[in-house]
């Protein structure tokens, strides 16, 4: 049987700039950072572009990781955390291979990467996030009431 990861979004300080508030992503009790840098013994500086940036960025930002819209991303994987000041992809970001499977979405092949350097990819070594589809979505509605 498959293991099913539990998802929730909460109004956290961004722990490197605790001026700036974030939707951050919780699963299984542990911010995704955390998840990330605990694979890794590196530390980033990204945070959740949920709150903060334009509402058309993140309207565009959940309609990729509800898979409605393709990635911007040139390698097909779709971002989850941004830059903290300007949410460019270009400063970096860490993002997943992202995939829908019944009511689930996988993220999996986590890792950091820009959008202009497919060199400078990498790859996490941690597993993947199944994560149900119902949950994400009304995660991201109680911080983005337009999504429909």
């Amino acid at each position: 049987m498959r293991r099913v990861d539990s998802i929730i979004i909460e109004w956290r300080k961004a722990r490197q700039r605790p001026e700036l508030v974030t939707g951050e992503f919780i699963l299984n009790g542990r911010p995704f950072l955390e998840h990330c840098e605990l694979a890794t013994k590196q530390t980033y500086d990204v945070v959740s572009p949920v709150g903060w940036t334009t509402p058309d960025y993140q309207s565009a930002f959940v309609e990729r990781l509800l898979l409605r819209q393709p990635a911007v991303l040139p390698s097909g994987r779709r971002e989850v955390l941004v830059c903290p000041e300007c949410a460019d992809l270009g400063c970096g970001c860490i993002s997943a291979d992202m995939a829908s499977e019944g009511d689930y979405f996988v993220w999996s092949e986590i890792g950091y990467e820009n959008d202009y350097d497919p060199e400078m990819s990498v790859i996490f070594p941690m597993g993947q996030f199944v994560i149900p589809k119902d949950e994400l979505l009304h995660q991201i509605r109680r911080y983005i009431p337009d999504i429909i």
